[in-house]
């Protein structure tokens, strides 16, 4: 027969167990020498330890996660300061280059030039002879420059106007990156080279065709934009006039059916 007995502490005597031996269940097991018959001891502080070693567990684990837990949250808090910061940092101010480029518009006056030079080619083949290179040329350039110099006259007639649209609000006049003096004297320099380049490279067609563009553009257009919708008709024209610069500059009559056609197309 086999007996129980639990114990705690330091109960357990030589008299009862004068050999213990602790098996892998965790529990003693002694031969009391007098009644011949094993005894199974269990100690309490094999429990207790037991219990104490899963406590630990469990709250190691628990302070484990909830260390990660306060880890991806602050990461997420660092996440989103990095990023509020990055947004609320102001944006780089803008080169000289980028300011002249957009106080002249260079991207309408690119397309004002395509449309020139289209113009230009539509004479036929004495157009596209080597001969006609340098005309091609000037009437090109000087183009663009007289195109630059009526948007740039335009944004400095507008100033307050733009200041008050999102669209125009970042404009070099606008937002201080560009003196209305320099503004204006970039107008007459780039006006004044495209007039005299069209003069000494193509005709005198040609050349007032250019010249009284700045005007119409810079002056009536810009002048008739707020006040009434009959601005649309004179932008139109405005558009109109450069493919038949090309089409005089290369040797055409500004009376020609040609030159009517190619001007209706972008009216």
């Amino acid at each position: 027969m086999t007996s129980i007995l639990y114990i705690s502490g330091r109960q357990l005597r030589r008299s009862i167990c004068p050999k213990p031996s602790l098996t892998s269940f965790q529990h003693i097991i002694c031969t009391n020498t007098a009644r011949r018959r094993p005894i199974i001891i269990y100690h309490s502080s094999l429990f207790s330890s037991s219990t104490t070693s899963n406590d630990d567990e469990k709250n190691s684990s628990r302070e484990s996660a909830a260390s990660d837990s306060t880890d991806t949250n602050d990461a997420t808090n660092n996440d989103n300061n990095d990023s509020t910061t990055t947004s609320s940092l102001p944006s780089p101010p803008k080169s000289n280059i980028s300011n002249l480029a957009e106080l002249s518009k260079a991207r309408l006056s690119a397309l004002v030039v395509s449309t020139t030079a289209f113009g230009f080619m539509s004479v036929g083949p004495t157009a596209l002879a080597y001969t006609s290179l340098p005309t091609f040329a000037a009437a090109s350039i000087g183009t663009a420059l007289c195109a630059s110099s009526a948007a740039t006259f335009n944004q400095v007639i507008e100033i307050e106007r733009d200041s008050k649209m999102k669209r125009t609000g970042n404009r070099p006049l606008v937002n201080g990156s560009v003196s209305k003096q320099a503004a204006i004297g970039l107008g007459c320099l780039t006006g004044s080279t495209g007039g005299i380049l069209l003069g000494l490279g193509t005709d005198p067609i040609t050349t007032m065709l250019g010249v009284g563009n700045i005007g119409l553009y810079a002056g009536l257009y810009t002048y008739l934009k707020p006040r009434s919708e009959i601005n649309t008709w004179v932008g139109a024209v405005v558009g109109a006039i450069p493919p038949v610069m090309g089409w005089t500059a290369a040797g055409g009559s500004i009376l020609d059916p040609e030159a009517g056609l190619l001007g209706s197309t972008l009216f």
